[in-house]
């Protein structure tokens, strides 16, 4: 009995007599009651979380029907649904195929009829929902162990890049041949290239676009200490608030990697100061970079077109993919442009630009490692 005192019925039925009826033999049973005679207030009391059963008539007061209410109500909510009525004509019974409900009971009923079927209504009720808990519980329990799995692997993946970056610098360190140190920076470089973008597709849990300024700085303070002489070079980053898919981010990174590290390998030259300037900026849903130094320039006679060299064959392989361009040329030092199609991108906020106060330029426009 205290099972079904906690059940609160809704009867939704506008014969007065009917609706005294079922109330008097559901309250007598044990449960509790709300009554109405219109589609309308069955539609707000419906939404009552004390209610774990709807009688519904179909002919009603007001607008709504019961056929139409019922709708309203599951729209709503998950409120199991009985119907009751003395319509059982071909087109009321099509338009109850409309809704899930749990049963029909065809006026007249006795009392037995109605409390067996209130009974076996609850009952399936009862049974979805505990087999939808159950459900619940396992989709978490799945969820949790993929996490820690997932977790588990991120930590596996960072070490591994970790150990490879490590390895890296102690042979750059003992290599004492030219070529070999620089394919030793060269690798290091791209290694952190791709080390950065993964902490910080880890770290945020993203999973999707990258925050493109952010990464960069990190990238560009991760690169200038391979190299002894970045010290005295002064890099300035200027790159427009703006969210890039992974494998654009990877590939403007490289960029940046490849053309940062000639530029620290070749334009200063006997030189032990220089400046390097990075701007990005989104126009016309491309990404364009564009890197200058006021180093020696390019070689004579230079042809992007005929370079074997790795680096530069990398970036095209990896441009092709979103038909993007590379030019560079010599202008007082090197310049190089890069352009990746980024269809639908726009950014939220430009570059910093010159002449802000010292604090925000070195937060988040400038990069110098001493």
């Amino acid at each position: 009995m205290k099972e079904k005192a906690r059940t609160t019925i809704l009867i939704v039925e506008n014969d007065v007599l009917s609706a005294l009826n079922v109330r008097e033999t559901l309250e007598a049973a044990g449960y509790a009651t709300l009554s109405t005679g219109t589609g309308e207030d069955a539609v707000r009391l419906a939404s009552d979380s004390s209610v774990g059963l709807v009688l519904m008539d179909i002919s009603l007061d007001g607008e709504l029907d019961g056929i139409d209410a019922a709708e309203a109500i599951l729209r709503a909510s998950s409120r199991p649904i009985v119907f009751m009525s003395s319509h059982d004509d071909a087109a009321t019974m099509i338009r109850l195929e409309r809704v899930d409900a749990y049963g029909f009971m065809p006026k007249p009923f006795g009392n037995a009829s109605l409390l067996a079927t209130v009974s076996m209504a609850l009952r399936r009720s009862a049974a979805e929902r505990s087999a939808a808990d159950r459900m619940v519980a396992d989709y978490e329990r799945r969820l949790l162990q993929s996490d820690t799995r997932l977790k588990e692997s991120h930590h596996r993946i960072r070490n591994d890049i970790a150990a490879i970056s490590s390895i890296l610098s102690l042979q750059l360190g003992e290599a004492e041949h030219p070529e070999t140190v620089e394919a030793l920076s060269d690798a290091l470089g791209r290694v952190e290239s791709l080390s950065t973008l993964y902490e910080m597709l880890t770290v945020h849990d993203s999973g999707g676009d990258i925050e493109v300024r952010p990464y960069l700085e990190r990238l560009i303070g991760a690169i200038m200490p391979i190299f002894p002489g970045g010290s005295g070079i002064d890099v300035d980053c200027r790159v427009d608030e703006f969210m890039l898919d992974q494998k654009r981010t990877f590939t403007l990174g490289i960029i940046v990697n490849e053309l940062l590290t000639n530029a620290l390998k070749y334009a200063f030259d006997g030189r032990s100061e220089g400046s390097i300037r990075l701007d990005v900026c989104v126009y016309d849903e491309s990404v364009i970079m564009t890197m200058r130094d006021d180093g020696k320039g390019l070689p004579e006679r230079f042809d992007i077109a005929e370079s074997s060299g790795l680096g530069l064959t990398l970036i095209s392989m990896l441009l092709d993919q979103f038909d993007g361009t590379l030019t560079m040329r010599s202008d007082h030092g090197t310049v190089s442009t890069a352009l990746i199609k980024a269809p639908g991108l726009e950014a939220t906020a430009p570059a910093a630009p010159a002449g802000l106060e010292a604090a925000i330029v070195a937060k988040r426009a400038r990069v110098n490692v001493a």
